[in-house]
C-alpha cells in the first residue's frame, strides 16, 4: 500500500535530502499556466523533494579558485541527471500501484506565455508567445508550476529577497523536483514562517546590484553572474574596453534589460559555455552571503 510514509522513505533512499508532500488544493488561485491541477486535473498531492548542492562549491566560487564545478555538478547534473532518474524512480514507484505520476524537473530554457523573465543560468531563455490554448477553458500549453510555490506548499522552504527557496537544513543551496499524483497521500503542512529576515545581505553582494525591495531583476542578474562585475577574476584591462560605459557597468550601476543583456551576452564569454549553461561569475555572492547569515543566527543547520 501506497502512504506518505513509504514515499518519504523511498524517496530519501534515492537520493533526496528533503522532501514533502503538498495538498494540490492549496494551488487554488494562482495562476493556470502554474497550477498542478491543470497538469493532472485528477491530482490529489504534490510530492516535492530537494537536493543539496554541497557548500564546497560555492566556496570555491567564493575563493575564486573554481568555477566549472558549480556549473556541472551544482546545476546541470542536478537538474537534468540526478533529478530525472530520481522523478523516473519514483514514478515507477507510484504507477506500480495503480496511480499516475506526472514528474516535473526545472525546465531551464522555457518560460510560460507572458513570462519575460531570463534564467541567469542560461545563455538565453524562450518565451512561449505562440502558444494557445486548444480548447477553451484550458491553460495555454505549456504548464509549468512555479516551484518557489510548490516548494511552500510541500512544507519545504519559503523564496526569500533574492527570489531563491530557503531551506531550513539548507538554505538556498536546494535544487527542488516535484511529482503531480493522484495517489491519496497524506499532506504535510506548508512551509511556516520566513527564514529571510531581510537582512539586505544578498542585495548588499551582488555586484550587479539586481536585488532590491522589488525582488530579483532577472536580467541584470544574468550580466553580472557572467562575469560583468569587477569582481569576475577574469576581467582585465582589455574586457569591455569598447564598452563607452564600461566603468559603470564594472561598478554595477548601469541598468540591462532583455535588449541590453543580450547585447552584451558575446562580450562576457570569459570562460566557454557548457551545453547551454554558463558559468557562474559572480560566485551566487546573493546565496553565499545569506548562507553564511543564515549560519550565523542560527536559522538553518545541515543535516
Amino acid at each position: 500500500m501506497l502512504t506518505a510514509e513509504s514515499i518519504k522513505k523511498r524517496a530519501i533512499e534515492l537520493g533526496a535530502d528533503i522532501v514533502g508532500i503538498g495538498d494540490v488544493n492549496l494551488f487554488e488561485g494562482c495562476d493556470p499556466q502554474r497550477d498542478p491541477r491543470m497538469i493532472l486535473p485528477k491530482g490529489k498531492c504534490v510530492i516535492g523533494a530537494g537536493f543539496r548542492v554541497p557548500h564546497g562549491l560555492y566556496a570555491l566560487m567564493h575563493s575564486k579558485t573554481q568555477y566549472y564545478n558549480y556549473l556541472t555538478l551544482g546545476v546541470k547534473y542536478q537538474d537534468e541527471e540526478r533529478a530525472e532518474i530520481f522523478l523516473l524512480k519514483m514514478a515507477g514507484m507510484i504507477e506500480d500501484e495503480g496511480y499516475d505520476a506526472c514528474v516535473q524537473r526545472n525546465v531551464s530554457n522555457l518560460k510560460i506565455k507572458g513570462d519575460k523573465s531570463q534564467n541567469p543560468e542560461l545563455f538565453d531563455t524562450y518565451e512561449l508567445k505562440y502558444a494557445e490554448a486548444v480548447a477553451p477553458g484550458k491553460p495555454v500549453p505549456d504548464v509549468m508550476m512555479d516551484f518557489g510555490q510548490a516548494a511552500q506548499i510541500c512544507g519545504l522552504g519559503r523564496v526569500g529577497a533574492s527570489g531563491h527557496v530557503l531551506t531550513r537544513e539548507f538554505g538556498p543551496y536546494v535544487r527542488f523536483v516535484f511529482i503531480v499524483t493522484d495517489a491519496p497521500l497524506a499532506a504535510d503542512a506548508p512551509f511556516e514562517g520566513d527564514l529571510c529576515d531581510h537582512c539586505g545581505k544578498c542585495a548588499d553582494s551582488c555586484p550587479g546590484k539586481a536585488i532590491d525591495e522589488n525582488g530579483l531583476d532577472t536580467w541584470q542578474c544574468s550580466v553580472y553572474y557572467r562575469g560583468a562585475g569587477k569582481s569576475n577574476p577574469f576581467m582585465n584591462d582589455a574586457a569591455l574596453a569598447d564598452e563607452p560605459e564600461k566603468d559603470a557597468i564594472l561598478e554595477g550601476s548601469k541598468r540591462f534589460d532583455a535588449v541590453s543583456a543580450r547585447a552584451i551576452y558575446p562580450k562576457l564569454k570569459f570562460l566557454p559555455n557548457f551545453s547551454g549553461y554558463v558559468p557562474c561569475l559572480c560566485g551566487k555572492a546573493c546565496d553565499y552571503a545569506c548562507y553564511q547569515h543564515l549560519k550565523e543566527v542560527g536559522s538553518i543547520g545541515c543535516k
